[in-house]
């Protein structure tokens, strides 16, 4: 594989975050040319900036990088994506870059709605959503988790990304946050600190992770306290009630044959009484003999203690 490093650098963005000190910063991995100080910052065709100064992956200070370098750069106006191109050959002709435009999609004030389940917005509409408004240290960590969050999928519960930025949590995202009634969620990054104080006064919630699975652990447990409870009942047996042994106030003490599959202590019983349900209650007890047993298998006669307010009759069925 050749290079020739006499031509105008051409390479890939590998990372790009915004630093508090330095402003845009980017690492560019240098595959043709080389990029030498205040050449022009020419991505996708655009002038992104200047390169004010560049570092190796030492923190070395550099005044050219050759084929083959990866290099940290400061110059950006605004931060680039993870993937784009760096070509300072297309310097002549391109345009420069409408900052304030860009700047809107990386300080936080750019929203986007992300909703986890069906596309089809009626659908939508009757979920309970989980707003989020997140901010992360570096581009690629904010693409992996909306892309992460993007195939959460639930009838009943989704989840809305209504802002993200990179950098800082600021008093905008804070406003933001409140507006939708969303968590400040924080990748990496912190609160400023009026962002945290107006935090503490907009009680509005604020999470940081700096592990991306704790973070998509804590959406899920946060979408799972968002379902509706359910109650599953599981059929295990059928009791037909022999003989009436003992009556007692909410208690009775009953005979009977295990008809089809098994009776249990600690499990809700329905008195049954031609094909009408009387009511439901406890089977406490259970007794083959004398002994006391956890439970009663089919064609087993056994003894049952019954908590309950229904009053048991001969040839009802315990279900």
């Amino acid at each position: 594989i050749k290079a020739d490093p006499s031509l105008p650098a051409a390479g890939t963005i590998i990372e790009s975050h915004v630093d508090k000190g330095m402003g845009p910063v980017a690492t560019v991995l240098v595959q043709s040319g080389t990029l030498k100080q205040n050449d022009p910052l020419v991505v996708n065709g655009e002038i992104y900036g200047k390169v004010r100064a560049m570092k190796d992956y030492l923190f070395r200070t550099l005044e050219d990088a050759p084929p083959s370098t990866p290099v940290q750069i400061v110059g950006f106006k605004v931060a680039p994506e993870v993937g784009d191109i760096l070509d300072v050959s297309q310097a002549i002709g391109a345009e420069k870059i409408n900052v304030k435009e860009k700047k809107l999609r990386q300080t936080g004030a750019e929203r986007q709605i992300v909703v986890a389940g069906d596309e089809d917005v009626e659908e939508d509409k009757k979920k309970k959503i989980l707003n989020l408004v997140i901010k992360a240290d570096v581009l690629g960590s904010l693409e992996a988790i909306i892309g992460t969050l993007e195939k959460f999928k639930h009838e009943e519960v989704g989840v809305a990304v209504v802002g993200k930025g990179l950098g800082f949590v600021t008093e905008d995202d804070v406003n933001k946050a409140e507006a939708a009634k969303a968590v400040m969620v924080g990748f990496h990054v912190n609160p400023t600190p009026s962002a945290e104080k107006l935090m503490m006064e907009k009680e509005v919630i604020f999470a940081r992770y700096d592990v991306i699975y704790d973070l998509f652990n804590w959406v899920k447990a946060e979408l799972e306290k968002m379902l509706s409870s359910e109650k599953i009942a599981t059929e295990i047996g059928k009791v037909k009630v022999l003989a009436i042994f003992r009556t007692d106030r909410g208690m009775m003490t009953v005979g009977g044959r295990v008809m089809d599959g098994k009776v249990k202590i600690n499990t809700l019983a329905r008195v049954i009484r031609e094909g009408v349900n009387m009511g439901s209650g406890k089977i406490a007890q259970c007794k083959v003999g004398p002994q006391d047993v956890k439970e009663a298998t089919e064609g087993t006669e056994c003894g049952m203690r019954f908590e309950g307010k229904v009053k048991i009759e001969v040839n009802d069925s315990l279900e």
